[in-house]
């Protein structure tokens, strides 16, 4: 994947070489300058946009926030909070086509709580209104991962976007970094071990990780086995868009897929399976359908949240649940439900695995949390009585998996435990 310079833009390639980045958004009229990163794989390129220190690099200009109104200001930050307000942004980065893009820092770097980021995505000749990006500030960072970072951000096929950030602060992350991911690139997947087995008592229609394109030479060999299972969370992805087609799944899975390992350093995908809104189950981390107790699987160990991923499986819904568009993205209004269809699936799911497991769907367990701070206010040794189905919210600060899919869990649990006849 390799971007060109079609307009002033930011130079992505496989070669070293630097050319002219826009600097409209900026005060400066002279045009800075960026080296050309080397690829990261063939389905990744990135840019640098800070360094080590979190100083932006030529690639991004700088100006301060626009001043607020006199009745606004009155109401807001203090006003030397609001003189340092600044505004990051790229130039115009044409190039290849991509599918999805990623934003990564450093894993130890100070993050300004109120950092936003915006793109405008460039497809069939024309720019695309701007969207906030969900950042993830408040998802943690799993214990497997060598970076911090964004969910990947869906932006179906395009061939150039522009981003900027908007710091309360005025700084950036230690080695922010912009990544264009292009899962089409990915060679055949290696799925010769993962041929279709013999359906379990109870399992529902999985679809397997080659269905969705894996390349399974990105993943840690091996299986990530844990002792046993006593609790499901369930995750939404923010992946930017709601209204994806069902062709659109695989590749949207695929660049989740690409992002957490590629870009942040995990072994594998993060939660163990995902639903789209049509209800289609999908394998996500390796070993996932296999796993139950009393085999060489016991459990597998998921990287879906921080300092409880012991004991626990993940499922991530496909889609941003949360109303009014505050998790970024499409714009989700007042009340984006998952569609009936998907609750249907995910209560298939849990009842396979919660049977499998011997789990009361409408009881609680324990959980130890593995420390890691940030999101998990948890130290370690922390023992909490969670329900067997949780949400990612009931063992991290975070908003997933969205208020709208939060408030279907009552009910949600009382279908599992149906579809198990204990309800």
């Amino acid at each position: 994947m390799q971007f060109r310079k079609t307009i002033p833009a930011i130079a992505l390639g496989v070669v070293s070489l630097t050319v002219p980045i826009a600097a409209s958004a900026g005060t400066d009229s002279s045009s800075p300058t960026i080296e050309a990163t080397t690829a990261d794989s063939s389905q990744v390129e990135s840019a640098t946009l800070t360094d080590n220190n979190g100083k932006p690099s030529r690639s991004l200009s700088v100006k301060a926030a626009p001043k607020a109104a006199p009745k606004e200001a009155a109401k807001g930050a203090p006003k030397a909070a609001a003189q340092s307000e600044k505004v990051f942004s790229t130039g115009e980065v044409t190039g290849e086509e991509f599918s999805s893009i990623g934003l990564s820092w450093k894993k130890e770097s100070a993050v300004d709580s109120g950092l936003t980021a915006e793109t405008r995505i460039h497809r069939d000749g024309a720019w695309g209104p701007w969207q906030n990006v969900p950042l993830g500030l408040d998802d943690g960072v799993a214990e497997e991962a060598k970076r911090a970072g964004a969910p990947a951000f869906y932006t179906d096929d395009a061939d150039g976007a522009q981003v900027r950030f908007t710091s309360p602060k005025g700084s950036l992350p230690q080695d922010l970094k912009l990544s264009f991911i292009d899962p089409a690139k990915s060679p055949a997947t290696a799925s010769s071990d993962r041929e279709p087995r013999t359906a379990q008592a109870g399992q529902p229609d999985v679809k397997l990780r080659k269905d969705w394109g894996a390349d399974e030479s990105l993943a840690d060999p091996g299986y990530k086995t844990q002792p046993s299972i006593k609790a499901a969370l369930v995750h939404h992805t923010v992946t930017g868009n709601n209204s994806y087609t069902q062709e659109q799944v695989p590749q949207i899975i695929n660049g989740i897929y690409i992002q957490h390992i590629t870009v942040l350093g995990y072994g594998d995908f993060p939660y163990h399976f995902v639903v789209d809104r049509f209800g289609g189950i999908w394998e996500g981390r390796k070993g996932s359908i296999e796993m139950r107790p009393g085999t060489e699987i016991p459990g597998i160990l998921g990287g879906h949240a921080s300092g409880f991923n012991t004991n626990t499986f993940g499922v991530a819904m496909l889609g941003n649940f949360e109303p009014n568009n505050s998790e970024g993205g499409e714009d989700t209004g007042p009340d984006p439900r998952p569609t009936e269809a998907m609750t249907t699936s995910l209560a298939d799911l849990l009842a396979w695995k919660a049977g499998q497991y011997e789990l009361a769907p409408e009881g609680s367990t324990q959980l130890v949390s593995a420390g890691g701070g940030g999101t998990n206010p948890h130290p370690t040794g922390t023992v909490l009585d969670v329900p067997v189905i949780s949400a990612h919210k009931d063992v991290n600060v975070t908003a997933c998996p969205g208020a709208k899919l939060y408030e279907t869990l009552p009910d949600l649990r009382k279908q599992v435990a149906d579809r198990l006849g204990s309800g």
